[in-house]
């Protein structure tokens, strides 16, 4: 007799009737590359026009394969009739590309690149208009002008969709074939395409529920799914207290040691430090027993009563160890936005709250709950591990991290929804250098605007938006308004 399946919630083995046993890696894409030339054109130049035109063609094939080196490029080769666009169109089909990446030669006919594509109609298409050269040869010949009449095609092809209403989304960049300004767009649209894709195998497990009163991070588990992609699962907390309180002895001292040689630990008695390195045990046992890729827990009041410690050593070990993204007070929707960011950048974000502004500095002063990436301090020997300073009904000082934020180009959004649906609020800033910690007990940074700040603030706060923020090191902004658009939400740009 085969053994009873049960559900996650109940059964006592690994093996479960509502949780994937093997989920699918987040994979590589698959690019197909349509690439067209006149037919016509080869008698008028017999010998030469092909030929160059499908060196050309090899050249852009070659560019896509350096630049998109961890996806797969297929490309069935130069398509010169109706026949060779109908094959070219079934052989991407059949390989099931992800997205397209349209390159015309030549000025070519609408029709060829439409019969390929009437067989790959679920990819979106990446419009790549494109010439040998970023100059004019003010003493070419006719030849050279075909070769390089591109421009005609994908203006009559991008209207053509606009008439067919086809590809309403169509991402068109503009390059001579050599142009690394130009693979670099590409690059950036396909990244952005293959972190949404990826959203949809995302699982989020959340444990407890959102801080009461916190309405803005109130959510809809079926909006999420069909709108944004992830798949959230409800863990019941007694799940995450048997991890607690089943946490192995010596692994549980192995972190406790780990931690008291890492850190300055400040105020804090030994119990205190057990307490939080048995919490990360429990917490990543938890997130591996069910197979989630991210977390969000309400550690007040409750979890951190029965525990005695706050999450926020567990936080921070894995944020630093890179494998799951983890946050608090239910803050489902920046959980996501640090998810994109983390796909994004290969770092793991920073989590905050809007603070107090400087005129002077034009800067806001971000706050949180005593946890990130500590490689994210300014100097990493003044990292401070002090009690929390918000006591939750704990026993003891419970755990938490004072550093300020190390200086740089960083990228600041969240997600919310409102009377009117989904909306990503992406905003560019820098982080200040503060040469010394803010002696909060707290982690800090100070983040500079372009915009003047009390216009900014005023404008943010009219616009409505969550009292928490996600803060990523690097520009994303780009990518990030490209996702909300495969997203079919708005998106406020500051």
């Amino acid at each position: 007799m085969s053994d009873i399946i049960e559900s996650f919630e109940t059964a006592k083995g690994n093996t479960f009737g509502d949780l994937l046993t093997l989920k699918e890696k987040n994979s590589s894409l698959k690019i197909g590359v349509l690439t067209v030339g006149f037919f016509e054109y080869w008698r008028m130049f017999p010998g030469t026009m092909r030929a160059n035109v499908n060196e050309d063609m090899t050249c852009v094939y070659t560019h896509l394969c350096e630049v998109l080196d961890q996806d797969t490029v297929i490309w069935p080769g130069l398509i010169d009739t109706l026949d060779a666009a109908d094959k070219a169109g079934k052989k991407l089909a059949e390989e099931r590309v992800d997205i397209i990446v349209y390159v015309a030669g030549t000025y070519c006919p609408d029709y060829m690149a439409i019969q390929a594509l009437e067989h790959i109609r679920h990819a979106p298409v990446i419009l790549f208009n494109t010439q040998s050269s970023n100059k004019i040869n003010l003493q070419t010949n006719y030849e050279n002008i075909l070769r390089n009449s591109a421009l005609i095609a994908s203006l009559q092809l991008a209207a053509t969709f606009k008439k067919m209403g086809w590809y309403p989304d169509l991402k068109v960049v503009v390059g001579s074939i050599r142009d690394t300004e130009a693979y670099g767009a590409i690059k950036k649209y396909i990244r952005a395409y293959k972190v949404f894709q990826q959203l949809k195998n995302t699982n989020i497990g959340v444990i407890g529920h959102v801080f009461r009163g916190m309405y803005d991070f109130e959510y809809d588990k079926t909006m999420i799914k069909g709108t944004l992609g992830p798949n959230i699962i409800a863990i019941q907390v007694d799940h995450l207290l048997d991890q607690f309180s089943q946490a192995d002895d010596e692994e549980i001292k192995m972190i406790e040691a780990e931690t008291k040689s890492r850190f300055n630990i400040v105020g804090l008695s030994d119990n205190d430090v057990y307490q939080s390195s048995r919490f990360y045990v429990a917490l990543r046992r938890t997130l591996e027993r069910f197979r989630l890729d991210a977390l969000t827990l309400l550690g007040q009041h409750y979890v951190e009563q029965k525990t005695g410690t706050t999450s926020y050593l567990a936080n921070t070990m894995i944020h630093e160890e890179g494998k799951y993204i983890v946050n608090t007070e239910g803050d489902v929707h920046g959980l996501i936005i640090m998810t994109i960011m983390n796909e994004l950048s290969g770092q793991m974000p920073t989590y905050a709250e809007w603070g107090e502004y400087d005129g002077e500095l034009n800067a806001l002063l971000m706050v949180h709950h005593g946890y990130a990436n500590t490689n994210y301090a300014t100097d990493r020997n003044t990292v401070k591990v002090n009690r929390s300073p918000e006591q939750w009904g704990l026993q003891g000082a419970g755990f938490g991290f004072e550093y300020t934020l190390k200086p740089g180009e960083v990228t600041i959004s969240h997600l919310i929804i409102d009377a009117e649906g989904y909306k990503m609020l992406i905003v560019k800033g820098e982080a200040l250098h503060i040469p010394t910690n803010i002696p909060c007990e707290e982690i800090t940074g100070v983040v500079k605007f372009d915009t003047p700040i009390k216009p900014f603030l005023t404008t943010l706060i009219k616009e409505g938006f969550a009292h928490h923020c996600i803060i990523a090191y690097g520009d994303l902004t780009e990518e990030l308004s490209m996702i909300a658009d495969f997203m079919g939400i708005r998106k406020v740009i500051y």
